[in-house]
């Protein structure tokens, strides 16, 4: 690898200049076929897209770095990528640099004070694996095989340079778009890479998931082994695992692995993870999850972690009921909580606003019609959209954690790989029971939430209606002759606010009874007190309406 592309300079003008080229090509084409017509540009597309993927794969190739992982993430997005791009860029997973075998050795004997030949009994010259970050050799400490993953020497002179790039390209952005809050997304990133330059964090990282995970029997999952006094900043030592690429499914037919049971067992694997434990893997790609012949999972690569924090697990629950009762400004505390939304004078406002602008959308773009969703998007309502929603504005207001990044490229990397491995399985099937039990903090709370609800509704019922009030006022001052015609509409508000009590205690009770019966024990009383709860309910809504006239 010619060592001038370390250069920060090089580097920036190789990477601007082939967004450069790319941009151009597809103006281009755009220019073109305004002239030439819709099947001119429909011939010539799949073509340039080959040779754009083309150029972008050399590209990231030969700056390696960041770059590389952003390909490795974006060729698993297979349901987004034109065909085009998905061979070059999945390639990316397979081909990186290797370090000549010198650099290797000064490395580990800077960190670990000796050189390999005399820390391991055995140790290969030649890396079974090479990444952006660092590289992987085989070694052996007695009779273990151990891999032993070194990290490049001048990583982190790539790291500040491409991180330099991502910075210029943000304040570009910002400053053509008008766009505020861009700061907070690049210091994000910032704060991701170093997190996976620190190779103790992430040995910690490797033992507090390895004891999570180690109840989890049934998911038979392995998590290598570290040997802690072999790991610093820049090399780890773990238990060598042979497997194969998860996204091999050719080998795994070959295996007679059944293929919806593993996809299963790793839905399972990192509902728990996240859920549960609120500490997993989040670099999910299929280089980093292998599959041996007795069908377990094995977990590689742990530069990558994250929480999914109290605050924000509380929060989520808080945000969807917010949502279901059409209340804006809870939603808006809810995002709050997850830190969402920026502590700037007016966010709250913005927040309200833009929540308001989108559920305004929906309800007139959107159709229900036997369970299935139909979007009938018409123009003016996409402008009226764009118009309202000022992009300054909201990108000054919203603000995404590191947190939920990682939690969002995990949650796509493991629905497309499951997508890849196993299309016929249905991922819901194991991430709803997860998300009633361990993110709406089960059965109790939706029915607390119910009972919480219908109480606040009595308690606004039994509430005095204004009129009334006015009604006693004046009658405490002699007034009770001047407004008798308001006596007759406050006693028929009394006598439907009895009403609305007394339904809305017998649907409390009914209810109540119908969330905590056995249902496979007692099928006919369920249903029953289910009937009996929802016609409760209805008289209820009716005396409350009444209430109203």
């Amino acid at each position: 690898m010619n060592k001038s592309i370390y250069k920060p300079g090089v580097r920036k003008r190789k990477a601007y200049w082939t967004a450069f080229v790319v941009l151009c090509s597809y103006l281009k084409l755009g220019v073109v076929s305004k002239f030439l017509g819709q099947h001119y540009y429909e011939k010539k597309l799949a073509e340039l897209n080959r040779q754009n993927a083309e150029r972008i794969k050399n590209t990231i190739l030969e700056l390696q770095g960041l770059f590389v992982k952003f390909g490795q993430l974006v060729s698993i997005l297979s349901n987004i990528l034109p065909d085009e791009f998905r061979e070059p860029l999945a390639a990316l997973q397979d081909k990186n640099a290797a370090r000549p075998y010198q650099e290797v050795a000064q490395t580990i004997e800077s960190q670990l004070g000796k050189p390999p030949h005399e820390l391991f009994t055995t140790f290969e010259k030649k890396p079974l694996a090479a990444a952006s970050i660092g590289q992987v050799h085989r070694a052996t400490i007695g009779d273990e095989a151990v891999a032993v993953k070194i990290q490049h020497a001048n990583i982190q002179q790539i790291a500040d340079a491409d991180l330099d790039i991502i910075k210029n390209l943000v304040t570009i952005v910002g400053f053509i778009w008008h766009i505020k809050g861009m700061e907070h997304s690049y210091e994000q990133v910032r704060l991701m890479i170093e997190e996976e330059l620190d190779y103790e964090r992430e040995a910690k990282a490797m033992q507090v998931i390895q004891a999570n995970l180690a109840q989890q029997k049934h998911l038979k999952v392995v998590v290598p082994k570290v040997y802690k006094e072999f790991c610093s900043p820049k090399v780890i030592v773990t238990q060598f695992c042979t497997g194969e690429n998860i996204g091999h499914v050719d080998i795994l037919d070959k295996w007679n692995i059944d293929r919806s049971n593993l996809m299963e067992r790793f839905m399972e694997l990192y509902c728990h993870a996240i859920l549960v434990d609120g500490y997993y893997h989040a670099d999910p790609h299929p280089g980093n999850i292998l599959v041996n012949q007795k069908g377990e999972i094995i977990l590689l690569d742990f530069g990558a972690v994250a929480r999914l924090s109290s605050e924000m697990k509380g929060a989520i629950p808080q945000f969807i009921q917010a949502a279901l009762k059409n209340d804006n400004e809870k939603m808006v505390d809810a995002m709050q909580k997850m830190g969402m939304i920026s502590t700037q004078k007016n966010a709250h406002q913005i927040a309200e606003k833009f929540l308001a602008t989108i559920k305004d959308f929906i309800q007139n773009e959107v159709q229900f019609d036997n369970l299935n969703i139909d979007l009938n998007l018409r123009p003016e309502s996409i402008f009226k959209l764009v118009k309202e929603l000022d992009i300054s504005d909201l990108t000054s207001t919203f603000q995404i954690p590191k947190d939920w990044v990682l939690l969002n490229r995990t949650i796509v990397l493991i629905t497309g790989l499951s997508n890849q491995v196993a299309p016929e399985f249905n991922p819901l099937t194991t991430i709803a029971p997860y998300i009633k039990q361990h993110l709406l903090d089960q059965e109790d709370s939706l029915s607390k939430w119910i009972l919480d609800s219908l109480k606040n509704q009595v308690v606004t019922a039994i509430s005095l209606p204004n009129e009334f009030s006015t009604f006693l006022n004046l009658a405490n001052k002699g007034q009770l002759k001047l407004e008798i015609q308001d006596l007759n509409s406050n006693v028929r508000l009394l006598y439907t606010l009895g009403q609305q009590i007394l339904f809305a205690l017998l649907f409390l009770a009914n209810a109540y009874a119908a969330l905590n019966i056995n249902i496979v024990i007692y099928p006919k009383w369920y249903y029953l007190f289910t009937i009996l709860s929802a016609l409760f309910l209805l008289l209820f809504f009716k005396a409350w309406w009444q209430g109203r006239k």
